[in-house]
């Protein structure tokens, strides 16, 4: 009878697991916030006052599951040479929230330095991310990058230190995280002026990603 007991009891918490497990991964039903939130990165223009898109292929194993939405663009500044790539994802917190450059570039085999935050005034208020350098030492070559990140869930930009906790699922359905890099091998015409290439990037962009992601919201 006791050995009954416990089967049962053991049966019912898997199929308690598994039902959590579906919920969470939208195995039951499909949200049409995902789907309208991934279209969404479409409306992004290819031209952003100066700065002139090309579309980058997104491979799938760049892509984490869990993730409904993908753009990456490398953008060149028409008036400076600047040049920066930014990489734009959305779908649920989880998968969205997990992985940073910590993670991603150092699984690539890049040193990232310490993060430091940063504020940039937009017409929505301030937006928060964080900026970091990474390089990369091979036998022929050195790669450096600089990186800004932050995640937004519809309440602007913030330079979270635990994604995960902060931007749960029941408070933000979707969230975004945008990357925006330069290679720093690369001249950078704009380091004569007033802003690193990614900060004058980043000013241009946020505004248009308020208008294209989140005025339609609510």
């Amino acid at each position: 009878m006791l050995r009954w007991i416990y089967s049962i009891t053991a049966s019912l918490l898997l199929l308690a697991a598994g039902l959590v497990h579906g919920f969470w991964t939208d195995r039951w039903a499909h949200d049409t916030r995902l789907s309208d939130a991934a279209e969404r990165l479409d409306q992004i223009p290819l031209k952003i006052g100066d700065w002139e898109g090309v579309d980058l292929e997104v491979k799938a194993n760049q892509t984490a599951p869990g993730v409904t939405g993908s753009l990456q663009r490398r953008y060149t500044n028409t008036r400076t040479g600047a040049t920066v790539v930014m990489a734009l994802v959305n779908g649920r917190p989880g998968p969205v929230a997990t992985h940073t450059p910590e993670a991603c570039y150092g699984a690539a085999g890049f040193q990232v330095g310490a993060r430091m935050p940063i504020a940039l005034d937009t017409n929505q208020g301030s937006a928060h991310f964080w900026t970091s350098d990474a390089m990369r030492t091979r036998v022929t070559e050195v790669t450096k990058v600089r990186i800004f990140w932050a995640w937004n869930g519809g309440e602007g930009w913030i330079a979270s230190h635990d994604a995960r906790r902060e931007f749960s699922r029941s408070r933000y359905p979707i969230l975004h995280k945008l990357y925006v890099l330069r290679d720093l091998n690369e001249p950078n015409p704009s380091t004569a002026e007033k802003d690193d290439a990614c900060i004058a990037f980043l000013e241009i962009l946020l505004p248009v990603l308020e208008t294209k992601l989140f005025a339609q919201d609510g």
